[in-house]
C-alpha cells in the first residue's frame, strides 16, 4: 500500500504545474530581504497588482512588522494597506539557499479585524469632517473680509467726484453751464462736482491792476 508521501513524490511534476497555476494558493519567491522574484497566479488573484510584481518588496502587499516568517510555522499576517486588501493571510515560508518561499491564502474577513478597519475609517472620516469644517469656517471668514472690503471701496467711490466730458464755459465771466441748462459761477459748479474747495487769494497782476496804491513788497 503506497502513502500519500509517495504518492506526492511521484506526480511532483503535475503538482509543481497545478501550483504554478492555481487560483486558489498565492506562492510567491522570495530574495533574502523579502524581495520578489517571482510568484504564481495565485498570488496575483489574492493582490490583483496591476503587473506581475517582480522587485517589489513583499511589505506592499502584507504586513510584515514584527513577523519572523523563517520560523517555520504558519503565521496568520493583515494585508498591507499599500494592497488596498482588507484581511488576514494565512503564511508558510519554506526557506531556499538565496530566500524562502511564501505560501499564502487568505481568510475570510474576522468580526475584529473588520471592527478594527471600521474604527480606522470612522477616524478618518472624522478628521476630513475637522478639516472640513476648519476650511468652511475660514472661507466664510474670507468671505466676510472681501464683503466688507467691498463695502468699503463702494462708499470711497461714492465720496469721490470727477469732471469728465465737454463742460459749456462762458468766455467772458467765465460761468459754467450746469445739468440744469442754467448758468453759475465757476466755483460754485466745482464745489458742487468735485470734493474740492475754494481759498480765495489775490494774484501779484490783480493785486498791481486794483490796488495801485499799495505797492507790491
Amino acid at each position: 500500500m503506497t502513502t500519500l508521501k509517495e504518492e506526492l513524490a511521484r506526480h511532483i511534476n503535475e503538482i509543481e504545474s497545478y501550483l504554478t497555476t492555481s487560483n486558489g494558493i498565492g506562492i510567491v519567491l522570495l530574495k533574502d530581504d523579502f524581495t520578489i522574484m517571482d510568484c504564481n497566479l495565485g498570488f496575483m488573484r489574492l493582490f490583483n497588482p496591476r503587473q506581475k510584481p517582480v522587485g517589489d518588496p513583499l511589505s506592499r502587499y502584507i504586513e510584515l512588522d514584527g513577523a519572523d516568517l523563517r520560523s517555520g510555522r504558519e503565521m496568520k499576517l493583515p494585508c498591507s494597506r499599500q494592497s488596498r486588501n482588507s484581511g488576514i493571510v494565512y503564511c508558510f515560508v519554506i526557506e531556499t539557499d538565496n530566500g524562502c518561499i511564501l505560501f499564502c491564502e487568505r481568510q475570510l474577513l474576522t468580526e475584529s479585524y473588520a471592527l478594527e478597519q471600521m474604527g480606522a475609517m470612522n477616524d478618518e472620516l472624522i478628521n476630513l469632517q475637522r478639516e472640513f469644517v476648519k476650511k468652511s469656517h475660514l472661507q466664510e471668514k474670507l468671505k466676510l473680509e472681501l464683503d466688507e472690503r467691498i463695502s468699503e471701496l463702494e462708499a470711497a467711490l461714492k465720496r469721490i467726484k470727477t469732471l469728465e466730458g465737454l463742460i459749456a464755459i462762458c468766455m467772458y465771466c467765465k460761468k459754467i453751464r450746469n445739468e440744469q441748462e442754467s448758468w453759475e459761477h465757476l466755483e460754485k459748479y466745482i464745489i458742487e462736482h468735485t470734493d474740492a474747495y475754494f481759498s480765495h487769494s489775490i494774484c501779484p497782476d490783480c493785486f498791481e491792476e486794483h490796488y495801485p496804491e499799495f505797492p507790491e513788497k
